[in-house]
């Protein structure tokens, strides 16, 4: 109890010592959540890359396993898995023309958080805003190679979807682009077209 007449202080303001101990907090919650922030950002761009992997990896399979003519198309926005549909005599004779149509056992792929950087067809490149790659069941299909970015940030991976094979590969980081064409053996080539492998 205090008497009349006495007077009491009251702190306003922080030491430096609490300052600091606050400063010192907020650099290592800082630390932790960033990265966290930045890799969410990277692992969905990621998905999205995985995505359309496995969309080219079932255009691979669907050529080789079947005698449709598939097709992988990109409007600028997203991938579809493209079907020849021819015409029936009786369209054919009214002059129906074949025609692509966007296959229904597949879903689209749509980037939200990566960006198609480049794309080549057996070192040939392609316009990466706008292309339709055709597998025609005519001879070795050729080798695809696909290089996204992330929309923001600077991660980067590669789709590569060798000539014959049907399932694609993911590579991380620009530096595998050339990685991409070494998976492709080709054993006749090689002079091994005859040995078991």
């Amino acid at each position: 109890m205090t008497s009349p007449g006495a007077t009491t202080s009251i702190r306003h303001g922080f030491t430096l010592i609490e300052l600091v101990v606050v400063l010192i907090i907020l650099g290592i919650v800082s630390g932790i959540i960033v990265p966290r922030l930045l890799s969410g950002s990277s692992r969905a761009a990621e998905a999205d890359v995985r995505r359309v992997a496995e969309l080219v990896s079932a255009a691979g399979r669907r050529d080789t396993m079947t005698s449709q003519q598939i097709a992988i198309d990109y409007d600028g926005t997203q991938f579809s898995l493209m079907v020849l549909k021819m015409p029936t005599a009786i369209e054919a004779a009214r002059g129906v023309l074949p025609q692509w149509i966007r296959d229904t056992l597949s879903m689209p792929v749509q980037l939200a958080d990566a960006t198609l950087n480049s794309v080549s067809i057996d070192g040939a490149e392609l316009d990466p805003k706008h292309f339709r790659i055709e597998f025609l069941q005519r001879g070795q299909r050729p080798g695809v190679v696909m290089l996204f970015g992330q929309v923001r940030g600077s991660a980067s991976w590669t789709v590569a979807l060798p000539a014959g094979a049907f399932r694609a590969n993911v590579l991380g980081g620009e530096d595998r682009l050339a990685g991409a064409d070494a998976t492709i053996i080709d054993l006749d080539l090689a002079g091994k077209g005859e040995e078991p492998w």
